[in-house]
C-alpha cells in the first residue's frame, strides 16, 4: 500500500495551523506517535515530504492509517497535552530512554602472586577487589595512568610463576616496573605497594602516608637513600593525585547540568548534578534515530518528563537550547507550579561547566569501544583482560617491492607512535610464511624497546602462525598468537590459535567488527608503505 492513504491525506490537508498536538494512529486504531507542533499543518506535512528520515521516522511512516489531533491555544499548553498523551499511551516510535550506565570498575587480583590493575565493566565474585563503579570514565582512566605512574606495578599478563623473562620490558628501565619478571622485587614488598594501591583507592590517603613515612625511615636507617627518595615522590604524587569535587567560583548548590552530543543519528545525554557545591554524574541516557529538526523538540520532552518524574529536584537546569524552547520550558514549569529554572548560559563558568559534561559524553563515547576488548578477553579466555594487540600485513605486486607492516592497539586506541614497517631482505617470491617469519624475528630483536602486546593477530591461517610461533621459539619468547581467517571476500570471518584450532566468531558481530577494523587499518598503513616504496624506487631509475 502506498503512503499517504487517501484519507490520511485528506486529514493532513484539511488540519488547523493552530497549535497543538497529533496522534499517529496504525491500521488497528493503535495511536503509534504523539507530537506537538506550533503549525498542526506544516508539522504534520512534513512527515511525508521529507526524503531524509531516519529510519524509525520512515517506518512510523508507512503504518500510518489516521491521524487525531487537538487544538490548544499555545505551544506551552500543547507541551503539556503531549506529556500526558504519550505517558498515557507509551507509543511505539516516541522516543525510548535508554539506560547507558555501563561504567566501568578497576579491578585487582589480589590472590595473584604479583597482582596488576585492569578495567572491566563486568562485576563477578572471583575472589578480586573491584573499585567503583566509576561514572566519569575519563577521570578514572586519567587517574589510573597516574596511578601507574607513582606506583610501579607490573604491567605484562605474563604468568611469572610459569616464566620468567630474560630481561625486563621498557617500563622497567624507565622505572615504571619494579622488575618483578626478573626478581628485582621480593614479594614482600611487591604486595606492601599493592596494598597502598588499595589505599588509595579506597580514599585512605592519610593511611598510605604514615605507612610510606615509616618505609621511608627505615631505608634512611639503612643508608637506602635512592630508594627513600623514590618513597617521598610517591607520597608527592599521591598528594598531587587527590581530587577536588567543590566547584570553585560557582555559587551552585542544587543545579543539574545537561549536556548532549548527536553521533550517528544517536543522541548521548549525561546530567551531572551539583548538590552542596559538588558535581556527581546523576543519569546516563540514550535515543537512537534521531534527526537534526527532530532533536531541539526531542530534547524537550525529555527534560519535561524527566523532572516530571524526578523525585531530586534541584532549583535551576543549565541546558544549551534554542531561546524559544528555553522560555517554553520555564513556562511549562511555571504552570506546573514546579519551583524549578532552566538557562542556557552563553559564556563563562556556567558555559563551561556544560561544556564539561558534552566532553565527558565524548569520552564515554570513546570508551564504549573498550568495552568490546572485554568481550573478546572472554572469548578468548584472558583472565585478566587485554590492554594491548598487534596486528601484521604482508603486501607485495608482483614478487616486487614486498613489505611487511606492524600496528598497535593500545590502552582503547590506535598507537600510531607504535607503527612499523619492514622491507622484505629474506625473499624476492610471494612466500607470505616466509615474510611473516622474517618481520615477526625483527620485530622481537626490539622487546625492551616495544614491549611485547598481550595479543598477536596475524594476517594469515596455519601456514603463518607456524613461521610465527617459530620465530618467538628461536627468540625465546611468548604472547599469544591469533591468525585472521578470511572469507572468499578476504574479510575476517574467524580466528585460529596457536594450537590451530578455529574460533568462529559468526555470532560475535561486535568482535568480528573490532577485528574487521584492525585488519582495514593494517592493510591501510601496509599498502600505503608499499605504493610509497615502489613509487621511490620508480622515480630513482
Amino acid at each position: 500500500m502506498s503512503y499517504p492513504t487517501e484519507h490520511v491525506k485528506n486529514i493532513v490537508d484539511h488540519m488547523p495551523y493552530n497549535p497543538g498536538i497529533y496522534m499517529m494512529r496504525d491500521e488497528e486504531g493503535k495511536i503509534i506517535y504523539v507530537g506537538k507542533a506550533i503549525s498542526l499543518r506544516k508539522r504534520v506535512r512534513q512527515y511525508f515530504q521529507k526524503t531524509d528520515k531516519t529510519a524509525r521516522i520512515e517506518k512510523m511512516v508507512t503504518l500510518i492509517r489516521d491521524i487525531s489531533f487537538i487544538v490548544t491555544s499555545n505551544e506551552i499548553e500543547a507541551l503539556a497535552l503531549e506529556c500526558n498523551y504519550i505517558k498515557e499511551h507509551n507509543p511505539k516510535f516516541n522516543v525510548m530512554l535508554k539506560d547507558d550506565k555501563t561504567y566501568p570498575y578497576i579491578r585487582i587480583n589480589i590472590k595473584d602472586k604479583y597482582p596488576t590493575l585492569m578495567v572491566t565493566r563486568k562485576l563477578k565474585k572471583d575472589g578480586a577487589v573491584y573499585f567503583g563503579p566509576y561514572t566519569n570514565v575519563g577521570a578514572m582512566r586519567t587517574a589510573l595512568a597516574t596511578i601507574k605512574e607513582i606506583f610501579p606495578v607490573k604491567r605484562c599478563k605474563i604468568n611469572l610463576e610459569k616464566k620468567k623473562l630474560k630481561a625486563p620490558c621498557l617500563y622497567y628501565h624507565v622505572g615504571r616496573c619494579l622488575g618483578p619478571c626478573i626478581n628485582e622485587i621480593n614479594l614482600e614488598q611487591y604486595k606492601n605497594m599493592i596494598n597502598q594501591i588499595v589505599l588509595f583507592l579506597q580514599g585512605k590517603n592519610s593511611e598510605i602516608k604514615v605507612l610510606l613515612e615509616k618505609e621511608i625511615q627505615g631505608c634512611i636507617n639503612r643508608l637506602e637513600f635512592e630508594k627513600a627518595q623514590e618513597l617521598k615522590e610517591r607520597i608527592e604524587g599521591i598528594e598531587k593525585l587527590k581530587e577536588r569535587q567543590t566547584v570553585s567560583n560557582l555559587n551552585e548548590n542544587s543545579t543539574d547540568i545537561f549536556g548532549y552530543i548527536v553521533n550517528n543519528n544517536t543522541v548521548y545525554i549525561q546530567i551531572f548534578k551539583i548538590r552542596n557545591y559538588k558535581v556527581v554524574l546523576h543519569d546516563n541516557m540514550e535515543i537512537n534515530d534521531i534527526s537534526k529538526d527532530e532533536l531541539e523538540d526531542t530534547l524537550v520532552q525529555i527534560v519535561t518528563r524527566y523532572y516530571l518524574e524526578n523525585e531530586d529536584m534541584p532549583k535551576k537546569v543549565y541546558i544549551s537550547l534554542e531561546e524559544k524552547n528555553i522560555i517554553l520550558l520555564n513556562s511549562y514549569f511555571n504552570d506546573k507550579q514546579v519551583k524549578l529554572e532552566v538557562f542556557c548560559p552563553k559564556r563563562g563558568e556556567k558555559s563551561h561547566l556544560v561544556k564539561m559534561v558534552e566532553n565527558n559524553i565524548m569520552i564515554n563515547i570513546e570508551d564504549k569501544k573498550n568495552n568490546v576488548l572485554e568481550d573478546l578477553a572472554q572469548l578468548l579466555g584472558f583472565t585478566e583482560g587485554i590492554d594491548s594487540i598487534e596486528c601484521y600485513d604482508i603486501s607485495n605486486l608482483k614478487n616486487e617491492y614486498i613489505v611487511g607492516c606492524m600496528i598497535r592497539f593500545e590502552d582503547g586506541k590506535l598507537n600510531k607512535k607504535m607503527y612499523r614497517k619492514f622491507k622484505i631482505r629474506s625473499t624476492q617470491t610471494q612466500d607470505d610464511p616466509k615474510c611473516m617469519y622474517e618481520v615477526i624475528s625483527r620485530r622481537l630483536k626490539h622487546v625492551l624497546e616495544w614491549p611485547l602486546p598481550d595479543a598477536i593477530f596475524l594476517d594469515g591461517g596455519k601456514t603463518q602462525m607456524s613461521a610465527v610461533k617459530q620465530a618467538f621459539k628461536e627468540a625465546n619468547e611468548n604472547t599469544n598468537l591469533y591468525g585472521m581467517i578470511k572469507n572468499d571476500k578476504h574479510r575476517t570471518r574467524g580466528l585460529i590459535d596457536s594450537k590451530g584450532e578455529e574460533i568462529d566468531l559468526t555470532q560475535s558481530k561486535n568482535i568480528l567488527n573490532f577485528l574487521t577494523f584492525l585488519q582495514d587499518e593494517v592493510h591501510r598503513f601496509t599498502i600505503t608503505y608499499h605504493r610509497k616504496l615502489r613509487d621511490t624506487i620508480k622515480s630513482s631509475k
